[in-house]
């Protein structure tokens, strides 16, 4: 009997330098039943050229909003009972596949989550700068969510469990993988963390996974903006109205700390004014958080 199909979704915008590589690694998985789909963007930089090196892709080439509108139309169109989603310039680890389908061939698991390798290059040689593992760090928790890593690249899923989450928000293209791990976790489906590498996260200029400075104050608006609307869309009493009123706390005092740090005391005053109207007890909501926030800081940084 062959092995169920593994659809394996990259989203993609002027990658030239790296989605070859990023094939490559998929390739390299050594998988007899597997499709690999690329969402183009509408590349200018090369990009058509290296895909054209692979026959076997199946490539969707149109002008997407955003990130997640890409990876949103590469999951319309998969076939597979299982999927992957995999960035144009990060790798899958050797055995990746093989290790998340030991897991799944027990029907009841529906996710398989393994470990996360951040690596750079020097000098034409890669550098591993470190290693994520453990339910703590990478698992499906709502602390990983709302102020950790949030490792769903690192990921493998029953597509039935994507087609019941739905959609990434694509309404908040810096925030929507912290909403779908969220949501994630508020569906409590039963899964596995492993400790095999799954991902290796490539550092480089203009990576989102490795991004600051602007960045971050524009991530702590999303972040803040996201968690206000979902809270707003929620009904009062519910564990999904709870977690996001949870997030939108956490998300307001960041951004404001986010805000004080920059020099803008005024600005950050003004987040926590307003953070008021959606929920009073936001600042308790928040110091109750921080102790566990730190503790993740800690895990990550140790591991």
């Amino acid at each position: 009997m062959s092995p169920p199909l593994v659809s394996i979704v990259t989203p993609c915008l002027n990658r030239a330098a790296t989605i070859g590589a990023a094939i490559e690694s998929v390739l390299a998985q050594q998988h007899r039943s597997i499709e690999h789909i690329i969402v183009d963007g509408g590349s200018t930089d090369g990009t058509a050229e290296v895909l054209a090196r692979f026959p076997h892709l199946r490539v969707i080439r149109e002008q997407d909003r955003n990130l997640y509108d890409a990876i949103n139309k590469g999951l319309r169109a998969v076939r597979g009972e299982v999927v992957g989603l995999l960035n144009s310039d990060d790798l899958y680890a050797p055995g990746a596949i093989a290790a998340a389908e030991a897991v799944l061939a027990d029907p009841a698991i529906e996710m398989v989550i393994g470990a996360a390798e951040f690596f750079t290059e020097r000098e034409g040689q890669e550098v591993v700068l470190k290693r994520l593992a453990g339910a703590e760090v990478v698992g499906l928790t709502e602390a990983n969510a709302i102020g950790g890593i949030t490792a769903m690249n690192a990921a493998f899923y029953r597509r039935t469990l994507l087609d019941r989450v739905g959609p990434f928000d694509d309404r908040f293209p810096l925030a929507a993988d912290k909403d779908f791990w969220l949501r994630l976790v508020l569906m409590a489906p039963r899964h596995s963390v492993i400790p095999t590498t799954v991902i290796r996260y490539r550092s480089h200029p203009g990576s989102l996974t490795f991004a600051a400075g602007d960045l971050r104050e524009k991530l702590s608006r999303h972040l803040l903006d996201l968690a206000r609307t979902r809270l707003a869309e929620q009904t009062p009493g519910s564990p999904a109205h709870r977690a996001y009123r949870r997030w939108h706390a956490w998300a307001a005092g960041y951004r404001a700390m986010v805000q004080l740090r920059g020099g803008r005391a005024g600005a950050g005053l003004g987040t926590g004014c307003a953070a008021f109207g959606a929920d009073p007890a936001w600042p308790l909501r928040f110091l109750a958080r921080l102790p566990g926030h730190w503790r993740g800081r800690v895990a990550r940084r140790g591991a």
